[in-house]
């Protein structure tokens, strides 16, 4: 039976019943140094069903479409049994049903070029690094192409077919093995590296090294901050976006509450995953909802938590939003960022150094983690400047940034007119699932934060 007779056949015995499948085709290649290291080509197909039946949920998967019956079988049967112990059984709202067959457009399809005209690419990088400190360079592209299909008992049809392009570049040099990275990636096909100037990227990515190498270490303590695009894009996502998760909000595991004001009137946030070509923009989530900006935080006061089917249902209060994601059927879609936005603010980046007569510009990012339900955080920049008097002067290596995400929310002094981090992105870790996601962020001015090596 085909997925739209087995919906049919079970919509009577079910509130809800939803279907997914998913082909996803993905090459990634690095190079280190001369060396070609991997090449790697798959593909995987991935079916899953579920099902709301008297209040409580059933969750079925399998990579073989000949299981079909059986995933739907299995499916109702786990929902069944779980019904029965139940206590707080789930209610079904009102949810929008969509039609539609998307294809992204890109203009040149990564998986039609040659494997020879992709080595020779990260060749021509790897051999732009002239630099005599160079200890190492490592680079990679990868490419993936997803074909999706949701569809439910209410009606809902919904295809896409999106492709995704990222380039990553690693370089280690100096006595200290001081590293430095650059990427690019975007919801784009080969376009995104076919024309780029190496030599020029290579170059900046070894002045960015010679600068870090060269530089001394901040003296901890305690600084006010002008925090570049980059890592504050990373730190709203990080730090903010998962407290505003409504399957967090529902556990009780954030440490934001509904119209909270976390801020000043400065801090507008959205998530928005209509950003043309961004890493983590697309046009429909997981479960078949259009997409659309979702304004989560207004003028410092929390107004709503991104949600999935299930968390919209359960968690009173919340608006629907478009973030059902997984990166496979095989996993359950749960609330995920896609382009973390905010809202530009009247400063230029000048501006906010002005408003600073001793402290530090703090740019790119070099890792982190953050405790959503403490808001406790901990990110590493990947270089900084000394703010003397409004100017930058001394360059210093990598800093770590620790405290308080509330804390630290309700420093906030300045939001910059001009996010500057285009083409930027990455991949977010949630409950073992990873999915793109990117930032739109100005530079902002905080005060407070303690700093440390």
């Amino acid at each position: 039976m085909n997925p739209e007779s087995l919906i049919k056949s079970f919509e009577n015995k079910a509130e809800l019943v939803e279907y997914y499948e998913s082909i996803l085709n993905k090459e990634v290649i690095s190079q280190n140094n001369n060396e070609l290291k991997t090449f790697i080509k798959s593909r995987g197909e991935s079916y899953s069903a579920r099902m709301l039946v008297n209040g409580a949920w059933g969750y079925a998967a399998t990579n073989n479409k000949k299981d079909l019956i059986k995933i739907f079988n299995t499916c109702h049967k786990l929902a069944s049994n779980a019904s029965v112990i139940k206590k707080n059984r789930t209610k079904m709202k009102e949810l929008e049903i969509n039609h539609d067959n998307i294809v992204s457009k890109i203009k040149t399809n990564p998986f039609e070029i040659s494997d020879e005209d992709k080595i020779n690419f990260l060749k021509n990088f790897n051999k732009s690094f002239q630099s005599k400190e160079l200890k190492n360079a490592e680079t990679f592209i990868a490419f993936s192409n997803a074909q999706k299909k949701y569809t439910n008992s209410l009606g809902a049809d919904v295809s896409q077919n999106d492709t995704y392009s990222r380039l990553m570049s690693i370089i280690i040099g100096g006595k200290d093995l001081t590293q430095a990275h650059m990427t690019l990636s975007a919801k784009k096909g080969y376009e995104l590296i076919q024309k780029l100037d190496c030599q020029s990227e290579a170059g900046k990515l070894e002045e960015k090294l010679k600068r870090i190498i060269n530089a001394g270490n901040v003296k901890p303590g305690i600084y006010n901050l002008v925090i570049d695009s980059i890592l504050g894009g990373t730190f709203f996502h990080e730090a903010l976006g998962h407290a505003l998760e409504a399957d967090a909000y529902k556990e009780k595991s954030t440490c934001v509450s509904m119209n909270e004001q976390i801020s000043n009137e400065g801090l507008t946030v959205y998530d928005d995953p209509t950003i043309p070509y961004s890493w983590g923009s697309y046009s429909y989530d997981d479960e078949g909802i259009k997409s659309k900006p979702s304004l989560l935080v207004d003028k410092g006061k929390v107004i709503n938590f991104i949600n999935d089917t299930a968390s919209y249902f359960d968690v009173p209060g919340l608006k629907k939003t478009a973030n059902a994601r997984f990166d496979s059927p095989c996993n359950l879609p749960i609330p995920r960022m896609s382009n973390t936005v905010v809202k530009s603010g009247n400063y230029s980046e000048e501006e906010l150094f002005q408003k600073i007569k001793n402290g530090l510009f703090v740019k790119g990012f070099y890792g982190g983690a953050v405790e959503p339900l403490t808001g406790i955080f901990s990110f590493k920049a990947e270089e900084a400047v000394i703010i003397e008097n409004g100017k930058l002067t001394k360059s210093l290596k990598g800093v770590n940034l620790s405290g308080d995400l509330k804390k630290l929310l309700k420093n906030l002094k300045g939001v910059g007119k001009e996010a500057k981090s285009e083409w930027h992105g990455g991949m977010c870790g949630k409950k073992g699932q990873s999915v793109p996601v990117s930032e739109k962020v100005p530079p902002v001015l905080v005060e407070g934060v303690s700093v440390g090596n």
